[in-house]
């Protein structure tokens, strides 16, 4: 069985890291995973390995977002208005063939994607 003592401890742990979180802007998921309690309790070594292979994947997905940084001006270039009434033509068979969503299921898509932003 666990001591009051120690269960004191944890719950002073959990504090500490729900606070850390919330200033961070994490997640409710995250903070109510539990994850941060264990990571608080991992050795320097471990928190350093964590971290750089968490600063590693962080910069793997910003090349992914910056690569529009990347384009210069003209390499965009406009639709013509053949290509404009040819993507309105397929949308409007899309929609004849019932190839789309209602307002309230992409609300619900959203909401399950960005849970976070509650």
């Amino acid at each position: 069985m666990e001591s009051k003592q120690y269960k004191e401890q944890i719950n002073s742990t959990n504090k500490v890291c729900e606070q850390i979180a919330m200033t961070y802007g994490m997640s409710e998921s995250l903070i109510n995973s539990g994850l941060l309690s264990k990571v608080s309790g991992l050795n320097i070594q471990d928190k350093r390995c964590l971290l750089r292979y968490l600063s590693e994947e962080v910069e793997t997905e910003r090349i992914e977002e910056d690569e529009w940084d990347l384009l210069e001006p003209n390499d965009l270039e406009p639709y013509t208005f053949d290509e404009l009434h040819a993507r309105i033509n397929e949308s409007h068979q899309q929609y004849l063939r019932g190839e789309f969503q209602t307002e309230a299921e992409v609300r619900e898509e959203l909401k399950k994607e960005f849970q976070w932003l509650q």
